[in-house]
């Protein structure tokens, strides 16, 4: 299972989050609100710059065209771009033209049984999906602190060709239950490892890694069945 922890904004942050076991750090940029943390992509590309080896780094951004994220990465350093909102993807062939080895994560916002079809059209252009909750009262697509219906993530799953990251409304106490109703390969938290303030409360990070680690081994098949062959990094190569 691998653990992804959203809205990294301070190098001391990010080494903790790294030592709680995390496997990717999510730096939220260019976002339709503002900044997110008073997170700036030159602060963003410094912490970039001094995170240790092995762990992966991810630009999460509503940009929606390619010519602004390749440049964005670029800048940024990071490995993997995760992108939400509206990004058409007829561009996404030209991401792949300008930055090859960028591994491509696509939002999908979980609304009802169309959601599956549109994860089904997403899929065979990127690397992995990403499942996550609109909010229609705010009009947020992710850090809603809101689930979604796991019933439509679980047939997502199922049908999915590439890796699946779920997301939306996740906490150290319902991730168990989530990676165990919808079979995801990754998982992604935001809002849930926050204290009342707002801030990043790391107790709460290590919690929601081990319990996420530890769902994951609870459910993993036995040894004698085929194991599904799946990406040794944040992000799967396309295919």
């Amino acid at each position: 299972m691998r653990v992804q922890i959203a809205g990294v904004s301070t190098l001391e942050e990010a080494l903790a989050i790294e030592r709680a076991g995390a496997d990717a750090l999510g730096f939220t940029v260019r976002l339709p609100h503002g900044l997110h943390d008073d997170l700036t992509e030159d602060r963003a590309r410094a912490i970039i710059a001094a995170l240790p080896p092995f762990i992966s780094s991810v630009a999460i951004t509503y940009i929606d065209n390619a010519r602004e994220a390749v440049e964005l990465c670029r800048y940024l350093g990071v490995s993997t771009l995760q992108l939400h909102g509206e990004f058409p993807t007829q561009e996404i062939p030209l991401l792949r033209a300008g930055l090859p080895h960028l591994r491509i994560i696509r939002g999908v916002n979980v609304v009802g049984p169309e959601s599956i079809e549109l994860a089904r059209e997403v899929e065979r252009r990127v690397d992995a999906i990403i499942l996550d909750t609109f909010d229609p009262e705010t009009g947020r697509h992710g850090a809603t602190g809101k689930t979604h219906d796991w019933s439509i993530s679980r047939t997502i799953v199922e049908k999915a060709r590439v890796p699946v990251v779920l997301a939306g409304g996740l906490t150290p106490d319902n991730v168990g239950k989530a990676i165990e109703a919808v079979g995801p390969w990754g998982v992604d938290v935001h809002t849930g490892v926050e204290n009342g303030a707002g801030l990043r409360d790391m107790e709460l990070v290590a919690e929601f890694v081990r319990n996420a680690k530890a769902a994951s081994f609870a459910q993993s098949e036995p040894a004698e069945a085929p194991r599904r062959r799946g990406p040794k990094n944040w992000g799967a190569k396309r295919r």
